[in-house]
């Protein structure tokens, strides 16, 4: 039982950007997507950079139900740096600015 797939089965539109773990999990789920790989730990601002240039578009498409964000960036931050470095409290601040949108 998840999100996904409930929302799926009553007919919701889902649409995901980010960890490209969602689309292998959920193949053929999502409305729109855009997966970004993993694989490269130190990066932490292309992976949400990526993320973050769908949010504008589909917040005006008005056309799904759930939207999934997932941003990479900060997790690396936290197994490059620590949980108490500088890169982890810019990553945390920048998240913070996004939900404030």
């Amino acid at each position: 039982d998840n999100i996904i797939s409930r929302a799926t089965s009553q007919g919701r539109s889902v649409t995901m950007f980010g960890d490209e773990t969602w689309l292998k999990l959920f193949p053929e789920t999502f409305k729109r997507s855009d997966g970004t790989t993993a694989f490269y730990v130190m990066d932490t601002r292309i992976v949400d950079d990526n993320v973050t240039r769908h949010i504008e578009p589909e917040l005006e498409a008005q056309d799904w139900d759930l939207m999934v964000l997932h941003y990479l960036g900060l997790d690396h931050a936290g197994h490059v740096s620590g949980a108490e470095s500088a890169l982890m409290r810019s990553k945390q601040e920048e998240m913070d600015g996004l939900i404030g949108r």
